[in-house]
């Protein structure tokens, strides 16, 4: 498909993810070693991955969600009839039983009753929505895909996490380079439209009970430290692309200690237990 904006029913997800573009992720791999993302092997989809499906279709599409899922929340057998002939009708990628049901409904009602949420649900806007640009600088070409994003140019992703307060989805945002994502999109949708996003926000959910939702933004020098790391990896994969050449890890012998989070947490370790060696 050429750049362009395309709606989920215009480029499906399967198609999206096999287009011949580099997307966020891909960078990720390239960012670790150019190798690395050269022979990465196409992945099946794993229950993790269906459920998170699931969520996104719950959370983003609650009526297509309600027509196209099977909530079997009092089933934790899947062994049970019930669960056996849900499966034959639905498919088993789309009947969630026990506790996925409950995980699943419990994260859709908590995002959808969060009033700050209801303010990105409640606009006119487009779900799944894949952006398909060329790097100005490189020539190289991009895709991402929207979430959620308004007609006013507010976008809203979502993401399951274990901690919502700040300072412990800092740390999610540093490990899955959540920044480089904002930063990555915004620039993705400036090339392909040219305006500006008006914003690019998180709505992070707690995986387990009570749910707790929350609306998170990311502030502009860690935005901007997510893009100059988008563009060292989008100058080195163009490079790649036209040498040919996908080196991998230069990997020297090398000695290592523990994070440092181990060295502050030693107090709290009982070692009078453990015998002299």
């Amino acid at each position: 498909m050429k750049p362009g904006i395309y709606t989920s029913a215009e480029l499906s997800n399967a198609d999206y993810h096999a287009h011949d573009s580099i997307s966020k992720s891909g960078l990720d791999l390239i960012r670790r070693g150019p190798a690395h993302f050269f022979y990465a092997a196409k992945r099946d989809a794993t229950r993790a991955m269906e459920i998170g499906t699931a969520l996104h279709c719950a959370v983003l599409e609650p009526e297509r969600f309600a027509s196209e899922y099977m909530l079997l929340r009092s089933v934790t057998d899947r062994r049970a009839s019930e669960y056996k002939q849900a499966v034959a009708v639905w498919g088993a990628e789309r009947v969630l039983s026990g506790t996925e049901a409950d995980q699943v409904a419990g994260m859709q009602e908590s995002c959808r009753n969060n009033s700050a949420a209801r303010a990105y649900f409640d606009q006119p806007h487009r779900t799944e929505l894949s952006v398909i640009a060329t790097d100005p600088e490189t020539g190289v070409i991009v895709r991402c895909r929207f979430d959620l994003l308004t007609d006013t140019g507010r976008a809203l992703d979502l993401k399951k996490t274990q901690d919502v307060r700040g300072d412990a989805f800092a740390r999610s945002v540093a490990n899955y380079l959540y920044h480089v994502q904002a930063a990555f999109y915004s620039d993705v949708w400036e090339w392909a439209t040219g305006e500006k996003l008006k914003e690019f926000a998180f709505l992070a959910v707690e995986e387990q009970m009570p749910h707790a939702s929350c609306i998170i933004t990311i502030d502009e020098e860690a935005i901007e430290l997510g893009r100059a790391q988008y563009r060292a990896d989008l100058n080195l994969y163009a490079k790649c692309l036209d040498s040919g050449e996908w080196p991998g890890i230069d990997c020297e012998p090398q000695t290592i200690s523990l994070p440092g989070w181990m060295f502050t947490e030693t107090d709290e370790i009982d070692l009078s237990g453990l015998e002299e060696a």
